[in-house]
């Protein structure tokens, strides 16, 4: 019997290692191409019904950023195992698409609106009143209709008060849609939608929420009338107390990091189920609508989720996706770049330089594009 060699021997062992990694390696790559379409899957499964999904489309964006790299290695590799990530790109385009947009400004004729839509964070109403910065962004815009979310104000004296707001604006805005409702015993807060031309109608949209709201009104464009949404959806209510948590949460006990996770988890699978509601009752609004429509607002949720794909539905299309570019994130807390602000129009409508401002006057970046009619 003849005996191996220790050349055969470090052969076979060298077999057995790199067996080893490459299977390690697909098995992974399995793993990431499983939570892409479970991701995926967010924008089709109720949250009511089934939360894993919303969670898996909130992760999308580094999901996507793993199967990169799995694809990268394996073409590296020239290893026909590159057809796994491929694939997936492939299934999860549209999805990939308006998390990472490659549009760019085209052209386009016919008249033109521009708009901003902006969660101001209350225009930091506790803060001295003069010289408002995030007022002086609005103003300063140049925009036909400005979409505001969280329009807040103080009802004490000396603090940033409603008809401070609003007289600061009518010199740039002379017709206005408000709503607000009571935050706290000495704030308001709501959404408003501000225009330069005139707006003939107005409504409250009517779903359940405590603090939030949403409202629409009828403005008139060059003799043709467009339906303009102001939306803010049910937020995820984390206090900044739980977010600095997460932030350093290696860093905690792991009872305390455990008491965090729970209770972050809680309140988000709440707010997802109630944001679905709510996104419904908005979609059969859109539906209803026999104009044109123009829909901004804070959703409080990403591009892949259940509440994006039911007010996009199959009338909208969402302008950052058509004309943006990059990652495009417009929430500015520290850990949790989303994008989560959005601009969306009727098909046949076109949108036109999408930005995302870089003032850092509230929590959210302004979002803006041009609207071809």
């Amino acid at each position: 019997m003849k005996k191996e060699n220790s050349s055969e021997r470090k052969g076979k062992g060298l077999g057995v290692i790199r067996f080893t990694f490459y299977s390690s390696a697909i098995l992974l790559n399995g793993v990431v191409v499983l939570c892409m379409l479970l991701g995926k899957a967010a924008c089709y499964v109720d949250p009511s019904n089934h939360i894993l999904p919303s969670y898996l489309g909130l992760a999308f964006p580094y999901v996507l950023l793993a199967n990169t790299a799995f694809l990268l290695f394996w073409i590296a590799r020239k290893k026909i195992y590159f057809l796994i990530p491929l694939i997936a790109f492939v299934i999860c385009y549209s999805e990939t698409r308006r998390t990472f947009s490659i549009g760019h400004d085209h052209k386009a004729t016919g008249d033109t609106l521009s708009v901003t839509s902006y969660n101001v964070q209350m225009f930091q109403f506790f803060a001295p009143k003069e010289k408002n910065k995030t007022l002086e962004h609005i103003l300063n815009c140049g925009s036909d209709i400005v979409c505001v979310q969280e329009f807040g104000h103080s009802t004490r004296k000396g603090y940033l008060s409603q008809k401070d707001i609003t007289d600061t604006l009518l010199t740039q805005y002379p017709y206005c849609a408000v709503y607000e409702n009571q935050l706290t015993w000495n704030a308001k807060i709501g959404v408003a939608i501000l225009s330069k031309h005139p707006i003939v109608k107005k409504g409250i949209i009517d779903y359940e929420s405590e603090h939030n709201s949403a409202i629409y009104a009828d403005i008139v464009f060059k003799g043709d009338t467009i339906r303009v949404f102001d939306c803010h959806f049910e937020s995820n209510k984390l206090t900044e107390e739980e977010k600095a948590t997460l932030r350093k949460i290696k860093a905690i006990s792991k009872d305390d990091a455990n008491s965090v996770v729970n209770s972050v988890s809680t309140k988000m699978s709440s707010s997802y189920k109630l944001r679905a509601r709510q996104a419904e009752v908005v979609n059969n609004l859109v539906k209803q609508t026999k104009y044109p429509i123009i829909l901004c607002g804070d959703f409080n949720d990403v591009p892949v989720s259940y509440t994006y794909h039911t007010v996009l539905g199959e009338e909208l299309v969402d302008s950052f996706a058509e004309c943006g570019s990059g990652y495009g994130y417009t929430y500015n807390g520290k850990l949790f770049h989303f994008r989560i602000d959005h601009i969306m129009h009727s098909k046949e409508m076109k949108a036109l330089q999408f930005r995302i401002g870089k003032e850092r006057n509230s929590d959210h970046y302004p979002i803006s594009c041009k609207i071809v009619l």
